[in-house]
């Protein structure tokens, strides 16, 4: 079973899957039906089966999108105009119509439903985690895993602040072995001087 642990955003980047332990493998997740499936599930998707060759090949620009938004993010710069254009217009292929729903006890909410269907839905949904974000969310949270191998796009929630992996257990502890066996063997080397 595939898990999710980020934004759909930062997890339509990290799709563009590197070998955290260094190998230089790489995948792209969207060719892999069990990771689309999980994902699209968390869309909304509305259609039976995958999407089509073309339909994603737009996922992958949309994520080629995020990435460079990302990347300038990281950098310390705004966005650029050209990439926040064309974040708009996969929102706008994708509208929501509000609906009032009522919860038990009489309470009620606004649920927001998608319009578009199929792909345009979909992306639609992922660009509006990103739009929430550079409105409303804290950008200083978003960073890159701390393992140079991996590079996975992460969201810090932690109330710390302090969150440095994408995957403690993985990356986090490859890379503490690693820099523990670098000391180990630097120590061994100084005493056979």
């Amino acid at each position: 079973m595939v898990t999710f642990a980020e934004p759909l955003w930062a997890e339509l980047i990290n799709s563009d899957w590197r070998d955290y332990r260094g190998s230089g493998a790489r995948e792209d997740r969207i060719d892999s039906a069990a990771w689309l499936a999980a994902f699209l599930r968390r869309t909304g998707w509305d259609r039976g089966g995958l999407p089509s060759g073309d339909e994603r090949k737009a996922l992958r620009r949309l994520r080629s999108l995020l990435a460079r938004m990302v990347d300038a993010l990281l950098a310390g710069g705004p966005v650029a105009a050209g990439d926040r254009a064309a974040l708009n217009r996969v929102l706008a292929r994708a509208p929501v119509v509000r609906e009032l729903a009522e919860a038990p006890a009489g309470v009620h909410s606004v649920r927001l439903l998608a319009a578009a269907r199929g792909i345009a839905a979909v992306a639609g949904a992922v660009a509006a985690t990103f739009a929430d974000l550079l409105a409303e969310g804290d950008v200083s949270r978003v960073g890159r895993c701390a393992n140079p191998d991996c590079g996975w796009v992460i969201y810090d929630a932690s109330r710390s602040r302090t969150r440095r992996w994408c995957n403690a257990a993985e990356c986090g502890n490859l890379i503490k072995v690693r820099r523990f066996r670098e000391r180990r063997r630097r120590r061994g080397h100084r005493r056979r001087s």
